[in-house]
């Protein structure tokens, strides 16, 4: 009897450590916090390089001009001096995208570029500038009424008149042409048209005017014996600069 009941009391004390100890066992196989956590970053991690491997296995998507060949400092660009690669460019690197290369084919470097070379958008001058063979550029200070500031703009063709301090005996004139036609290569301090204007009217206005109050404005000559009658009548007469009336055409 003693012994049934023992027998018993032991199945019945088995059936209440069951649960608990079937806890334990349940909390000793879970991983702890700090385990999940580590999973979780490895995870993450695993992630970040899957992207970084497929993002880096992409080619590039943007394209930019390069020198098939080497070109000289003063030659024309053409179309088989260009070539274009793909590239990835940090932001702070300046490259002339391929679907440009219709806006440089014709204009002059302005600086000697090598083969396999990436152009820049100051490689070459700008539109027009040096295509005649002849020509040179002069530079002139002029007072700001006399050089039509806010009027003339790069490309511009104008017509260059010299006022003598004392008239011409024979005609009684003081001011002479001393030549037609010339282009303006540039203006005050050769910021383009488009930046002046998109820097604002006032800036525009105001740009390459010195502490003496004369404008810069470079033109571009035939020849360097026409430059030579404009310096030395700068030196000794009144420069003014004239727009011509422009020239009509046909129209079919």
């Amino acid at each position: 009897m003693s012994r049934s009941r023992s027998t018993e009391s032991a199945t019945h004390a088995d059936s209440q450590n069951s649960p608990a100890q079937a806890t334990a066992r349940l909390r000793r196989g879970l991983p702890s916090g700090r385990a999940c956590v580590g999973a979780i970053l490895v995870t993450i991690s695993a992630a970040g390089v899957l992207f970084a491997h497929r993002s880096a296995s992409q080619p590039p998507s943007s394209r930019y001009l390069v020198a098939t060949q080497a070109i000289q400092s003063g030659e024309i660009i053409r179309a088989q001096d260009l070539g274009s690669i793909a590239l990835d460019l940090p932001n702070e690197l300046e490259a002339i995208p391929a679907a440009q290369a219709d806006k440089l084919i014709g204009r002059v470097s302005s600086s000697s570029i090598s083969r396999s070379e990436l152009l820049r958008p100051d490689d070459a001058l700008a539109a027009g500038r040096f295509i005649d063979p002849e020509a040179v550029e002069v530079s002139l200070e002029l007072p700001p009424a006399q050089a039509l500031q806010g009027i003339l703009r790069q490309g511009s063709l104008v017509d260059v008149l010299a006022t003598d301090p004392e008239p011409d005996p024979s005609t009684g004139l003081a001011t002479t042409v001393l030549a037609t036609g010339v282009r303006v290569s540039s203006i005050g301090d050769g910021t383009a048209p488009e930046q002046a204007a998109a820097e604002g009217e006032e800036a525009s206005a105001s740009a390459g005017i010195g502490v003496s109050g004369q404008l810069r404005v470079v033109l571009s000559v035939s020849g360097p014996d026409l430059a030579t009658q404009l310096v030395d009548a700068a030196r000794r007469a009144e420069i003014t600069l004239v727009l011509p009336r422009p020239i009509e055409e046909a129209r079919t």
